[in-house]
């Protein structure tokens, strides 16, 4: 009787330990993206200033991971002088993760003598050791901003040389895919210069001379960078608020892989009283530069700004997304956070929503 009961419990103990099979009528099926093949299109995302000083090394794997799972393509970083000798060591270990994950990682050359954007804010190192290389207004006043200081102009030889010796170095310490130029400065009528220097080479003081220059000017950074790194991808975009001449001139840039804008991801809403910055949105006034970089044989980018955003734009965003992702972008960049908003969280949902979809979508 002992001897039975033993071996009943043994095979109750033997059954109970074996996985079940689910039969597969009873299977579940789950949506997956992944069968779906990609479109071609790339999707970036600027993550700035991500262990600036204190780099958690889970918090960084974690966002990566995360941005991986929906399916992004590029780490955009931002990197200024000032990273290149005292925040090696944490940008080195952001782009070895990404690379790990199979991401591609792009260099932002953020606040470079007040012309570039990218990582905000910086003030130029090289405008206080260079003051002379200041943009001169008509009235001979310098171009000096209160928060990003002295705007150096692309007139003066130094400032060329600099940028290349800059972004080289760059190339050269960090294993980069690719370089944005983020919103140069320079393009603002308000700003334009009018120096000695500046007039010697464009006597009538001409808008659209000038933007020729500024456009000569990156167009030789980017032969530099391109002879140093021939499969670097380089990229080159403006605020979606700027003129046609900018949109236009911009585009005929050398060595450009990728042209483009940024801007709020939902339209226009004012009717009176419009300014230049209410025009900072991707409908319409973005698609400028998707025409102007396809006429120059550029494959095209767009930057959504979805960040300071109130929860009533977040709203916004989420009913023009799916209206963004129809635009002809080849490569579509958002940003993971960015700067604390209202509702980052809420806002994140929103934009995951959609991110997966870019990749996927018949066009």
């Amino acid at each position: 009787m002992k001897y039975t009961l033993l071996l009943s419990c043994i095979a109750l103990l033997f059954s109970c330990s074996q996985p079940k099979e689910t039969p597969k009528s009873q299977a579940v099926e789950t949506p997956n993206m992944e069968s779906t093949p990609d479109n071609g299109r790339l999707l970036g995302a600027y993550y700035f200033g991500a262990g600036y000083f204190t780099l958690v090394p889970d918090n960084i794997r974690h966002d990566l991971d995360e941005m991986k799972s929906w399916g992004t393509d590029v780490v955009c970083i931002g990197i200024t002088e000032s990273d290149i000798k005292y925040n090696e060591g944490n940008i080195r270990f952001i782009i070895e993760e990404a690379h790990e994950r199979g991401m591609q990682v792009f260099a932002v050359p953020s606040r470079m003598a007040g012309i570039t954007a990218g990582q905000p804010i910086e003030p130029p190192l090289f405008g206080y050791h260079h003051p002379e290389t200041a943009v001169l207004r008509k009235d001979g006043t310098p171009v000096v901003r209160r928060t990003h200081g002295i705007l150096s102009s692309f007139y003066h030889p130094e400032v060329k040389d600099y940028f290349i010796e800059t972004t080289s170095s760059m190339l050269e310490k960090f294993a980069l895919d690719g370089i944005i130029w983020d919103e140069p400065k320079s393009t603002w009528w308000e700003w334009q210069d009018y120096s000695e220097l500046a007039l010697k080479d464009n006597p009538e003081g001409d808008y659209v001379k000038y933007l020729e220059d500024f456009a000569d000017f990156f167009s030789d950074i980017n032969a530099e960078l391109k002879a140093q790194k021939p499969d670097l991808t380089i990229v080159h975009f403006d605020e979606a608020c700027r003129d046609d001449s900018v949109v236009n001139i911009s585009a005929t840039i050398e060595h450009l892989d990728y042209y483009g804008t940024d801007g709020k991801p939902y339209p226009l809403t004012k009717t009176e009283n419009i300014t230049n910055r209410d025009k900072k949105v991707l409908p319409r006034y973005g698609e400028r530069y998707l025409k102007a970089g396809r006429e120059n044989g550029l494959k095209t980018m767009m930057l959504v700004e979805n960040q300071r955003l109130s929860k009533e734009q977040v709203v916004k965003m989420d009913k023009t997304f799916p209206q963004i992702l129809q635009m002809d972008v080849d490569f579509l960049i958002y940003y993971y956070y960015g700067f604390y908003d209202e509702a980052p969280e809420y806002k994140m949902e929103v934009i995951k929503k959609y991110l997966p979809k870019f990749k996927k979508m018949e066009l």
